[in-house]
């Protein structure tokens, strides 16, 4: 911890000199531009509270002399994505961003953000007093053509999430690491059971969005999509036979409501109605506003593998900025101890090995927490390519169609595979 402590102030240190960077000439600021100006880095709305926002750009400011905010911008990450797109294109200046892996491709293949290699060249001493403490894999996500474009700064996986007085009035302790789909549908259908008001407690809310379904999908060797972003494998049996069961869970098991709009999974669990719910980490910034304590956490089913979905956030310098140098100390200020012991006691996972075995069993929810970093190991990225929001918007409405039985699940399946293969063309 003592070597670490000193790698951190060596980081501030460097970032305490690259103040004088904001009133002297730096590259896209103008020969000897004196100008006063604040840094803008983009966070997706929703996904960390402002206020604690606020506090660790404080601590940027302290330290480096200048001046931080936060932009907003609301909506799921497609939805983010998209938006980030049209406030460059409209002339918007961004210094820095923060972006799921789902919009790492289209930040480097559209020329949005900028490789950091020649920062970290002179500035290794800070680099490495943050990049040391990273999984190297992790690190790896963030290179493309062998180039660095950042640091990442957390992450998140999908694991099964369960009420655990749920658990306990059906007489089921938690569920062993390797399960599988017998069990599951065992917990499942004890989970489930008719009130005498006559609503339904169900055993579980299936997991209908991009990221949470394609970690059921890794777990029976199958994704939607080949593995070089280049043809879909919506019709590859073991992706039906996923699709299948979801509908199953729904219709022939009648463990699951139907995702009608307007269901909140996690708030479904925290009041009981349904017993197991996929989500990663962010939820505890839900569980903690609501006092949820009952909630225990495990691994996805395994059905022929155990891999666990890796979904991080990175920070990317844009090549719109007029202050490269500075929204470079920035991004990698947004990796650095400072900041993810301030903003990170809850939502997401740090993505820095010490910080991440600290905070999340300190946090006390849910139990089993330590699941949640201790997955690393058999990580594998959720797929982005860069036309992610096409593909997530087409992957949402399949999901959509099929379980809410609006459609025949193989007709539905074709049509999208004709559709995706189209948008990965493109």
């Amino acid at each position: 911890m003592k070597k670490f402590g000193s790698l951190c102030l060596i980081l501030v240190m460097g970032l305490i000199t690259l103040a004088g960077c904001s009133k002297k000439e730096s590259p896209g600021n103008g020969a000897g531009s004196t100008e006063p100006f604040t840094l803008k880095v983009t966070y997706k709305g929703g996904s960390t509270p402002k206020d604690l926002l606020d506090k660790g750009l404080d601590i940027f400011t302290q330290q480096s002399g200048i001046p931080a905010e936060v932009v907003f911008i609301p909506g799921s990450w497609a939805d983010y994505i998209t938006k980030l797109q049209t406030m460059i294109a409209g002339g918007d200046i961004v210094d820095t961003c923060t972006v799921a892996i789902e919009g790492f491709e289209l930040m480097v293949k559209s020329g949005m953000a900028v490789p950091v290699d020649d920062w970290i060249a002179q500035h290794k001493a800070e680099w490495d007093a943050v990049v040391n403490d990273i999984n190297p894999m992790v690190m790896d996500f963030m290179k493309f053509d062998g180039k660095l474009y950042g640091p990442p700064n957390e992450w998140n996986n999908i694991v099964t999430h369960l009420n655990t007085d749920l658990l306990k009035e059906a007489g089921l302790p938690l569920p062993p690491p390797d399960w599988g789909k017998e069990q599951f549908l065992e917990y499942a259908q004890k989970l489930t059971h008719k009130r005498p008001d006559g609503t339904t407690q169900y055993g579980c809310f299936v997991p209908n969005y991009y990221f949470g379904f394609e970690a059921w999908l890794y777990n029976n060797n199958a994704a939607y999509m080949t593995a070089d972003f280049k043809k879909s494998m919506l019709l590859d049996p073991a992706v039906v036979e996923m699709f299948q069961f979801m509908y199953d869970l729904i219709y022939k098991y009648q463990v699951a409501p139907i995702p009608e709009p307007g269901l909140n999974s996690t708030r479904m669990l925290e009041e009981g109605n349904v017993a197991m719910i996929w989500a990663g980490r962010w939820v505890t910034s839900n569980y903690v506003r609501d006092g949820f304590k009952n909630v225990a956490v495990q691994y996805v089913p395994n059905f022929k593998t155990n891999v666990t979905i890796w979904g991080g956030q990175g920070v990317f310098t844009l090549k719109a900025t007029k202050h490269p140098e500075e929204a470079t100390s920035l991004a990698i200020f947004l990796a650095s101890r400072p900041w993810v012991e301030t903003i990170m006691e809850y939502g997401a996972i740090p993505v820095l090995n010490s910080v991440a075995a600290q905070v999340v069993p300190a946090l006390g929810i849910p139990q089993n927490a330590e699941l949640f970093f201790n997955s690393a190991p058999v990580i594998k990225p959720v797929q982005a390519p860069a036309t992610y929001a096409e593909c997530a918007n087409l992957v949402s409405g399949v999901m959509s169609d099929i379980l809410i039985n609006r459609a025949d699940l193989m007709t539905t399946l074709k049509a999208a595979e004709v559709e995706l293969n189209s948008i990965l063309m493109d």
